[in-house]
This record gives structure tokens, C-alpha cells and sequence, in this order.
């Protein structure tokens, strides 16, 4: 923390630079100015300057990290990869990737894949996986990080749903059962349809999309599904798609991993199979509507 504020010359960069909040790094510089009973800063405008002091010590303590983190680079590089360890939620690893992920262990024995599925985002850069796909904005400082699809929004229920409640219009679907996942509205998806509403306050709220597509499927209600986890229970029509409106998500999935791990062969080899993968899957048909900040 005390290296990140001497190269930002600011509390507030330190904090946006670690993903910290200001007072956690506000309240370790000080532990750390008491604990050595040295002046590290001094106040300057609204920033932070260093003293003489402090600026000897973070040039060493830059010198040593930087070190640290070629030490660990050397390490890693010597690594057996014929394990590959892959991190991703567990909706997408149960509905995307363990249904196509046989092909790539068929044409690759030689490596053996670990699936890490967690809600928990695994610590990459500190080697705890090899290889993560996350659903994010992409900003991930420090990784290589590339695109490797989009997402759209759209509502589905089970055939017998459908049927019972003889759905033909999005205006029907106000009043009846409608399930979401967590940080997922359904009043964006109302407006691109033409529907002004408020956003539903009853229904059934989940923190796993796959389990939501499972209740939407047993007919316990209207699901806003994302397009990457329902096109195969589409295809195989233990869910079907209610209405031709489909908003694009904010969020994406991206490939994220060390940038000195890329080169490696089993990453390699898993990064080409994957996005050959994601080539073959295409938007939803009928009319998408542009992503909407929530």
C-alpha cells in the first residue's frame, strides 16, 4: 500500500490501484508511519508528498517487489502444466462449458483439466488457476484479458407454462411468476418491449442462473434468462423463448489470464479450442436491444 501511494502520490490512487477503499489504505499508512516512527508523507494540496525518507524507502521497497514479482514469474514459468486449472461461475460452467469441454479433453489428453466453479473469483494473478472466464466489464489490471463473447436478455418458461398461461404478449407477463438472479432487472427488458412498468418486487430471486433456468423449467415461473446459459435447453425445448425482444447485457465474458501463462502450452491449446467454441455461437434472433446501464 505505502509503494502504490508513493508512485500515485495520492491515498484516493493507492485505493482505486489495490480495488481498496480509501480508509483501509489510509488506516495501513499510518500503522506503518507509527510502526517505524518515521514521516513516510507529508501533506501537499489535496495529494500526498513524499518526505526524504519516505522516498528512499519506496524506491527500495519498489526494487524489492519488483523482484518478488520476477521471482514468482520464473517460478511459474517452470511449472508442470499438465494440469489445467479453469475458474468459472458455476451457472456457466454447468450450462456452457461442461457440455462442450469433452471435445477439447478428447483432442487433448495429454492435459488433464480441473474445473474450479465458484461464485468466488479466483485470485489469478497469486496462481491459484491457471485460466479464469469471467462475466465483467474487463477490467482486470495486472492479466491479459480478451473478449471472448457478448450476452443478451430474454424471457423463457417451460412448454407446459406456456401453454396453461397462453402467453402472447409481454403485457401477460405482468402478475405471474416472474424469476431473476441476483443484479438482474427485468424492468430493462419491459421497456425494450414497450412496456412500462416498474420493476417487479415478487418473485422468486436466485444467486445461481442455472438453478433459475431448472425452476423456469419445472413451471414454477417466467425466467430472464441470458442467452449463453438458455440456448441449449432451447434446443432441446425444456425451455422455450417467450417473444422476439432481447436486450444485450452490460456485462460480457472474457478469457483472463497471466500474461507470462498465455504462452503456455496447455493454455494455449485451451484459449484456441475455446474461442473456436464461442465463434459457433451466434445472437439470439428477432429484435436486440442495445445494453442498458442498470
Amino acid at each position: 500500500m505505502f509503494v502504490a501511494a508513493a508512485r500515485t502520490q495520492s491515498v484516493t490512487g493507492a485505493a482505486a490501484q489495490l480495488h481498496l477503499t480509501h480508509g483501509a489504505v489510509s488506516h495501513q499508512l499510518r500503522q506503518l508511519q507509527d510502526h517505524l516512527g518515521v514521516a513516510l508523507f507529508e501533506r501537499s494540496g489535496r495529494g500526498l508528498k513524499l518526505t526524504a525518507h519516505g522516498a528512499v524507502y519506496a524506491e527500495r521497497l519498489a526494487r524489492a517487489l519488483e523482484e518478488i514479482a520476477q521471482a514468482t514469474e520464473t517460478l511459474i514459468a517452470t511449472r508442470d502444466y499438465r494440469r489445467l486449472r479453469v475458474s468459472c461461475m458455476p451457472s456457466f460452467a454447468a450450462r456452457w462449458l461442461l457440455p462442450r469441454l469433452g471435445t477439447f479433453i478428447a483432442c487433448h489428453r495429454e492435459y488433464d483439466v480441473e474445473v474450479q466453479s465458484s461464485a468466488r473469483l479466483a485470485d489469478v494473478k497469486g496462481g491459484e488457476t491457471d485460466v479464469a472466464l469471467r462475466f465483467g466489464h474487463g477490467h482486470y489490471p495486472g492479466l491479459s484479458c480478451r473478449l471472448l463473447m457478448k450476452d443478451w436478455y430474454y424471457p423463457v418458461c417451460s412448454p407446459d407454462f406456456f401453454d396453461r398461461h397462453q402467453l402472447g404478449s409481454p403485457e401477460q407477463l405482468i402478475g405471474l411468476p416472474l424469476l431473476r438472479s441476483n443484479d438482474e432487472r427485468w424492468q430493462p427488458w419491459f421497456s425494450a418491449a414497450g412496456v412500462l412498468v416498474d420493476e417487479p418486487q415478487r418473485g422468486a430471486v436466485f444467486d445461481d442462473s442455472s438453478l433459475m433456468l431448472m425452476a423456469a423449467a419445472s413451471g414454477q415461473g417466467v425466467a430472464l434468462a441470458r442467452h449463453t446459459l438458455a440456448v441449449d435447453d432451447l434446443a432441446n425445448g425444456s425451455l422455450r423463448r417467450l417473444f422476439a425482444t432481447a436486450i444485450e447485457s452490460t456485462h460480457a465474458y472474457f478469457f483472463v489470464a497471466r500474461p507470462a501463462d498465455e504462452r503456455q502450452p496447455a493454455v494455449l491449446a485451451f484459449r484456441e479450442w475455446l474461442f473456436r467454441e464461442a465463434a459457433s455461437y451466434a445472437p439470439p434472433d428477432g429484435q436486440l436491444a442495445p445494453a442498458r446501464q442498470k
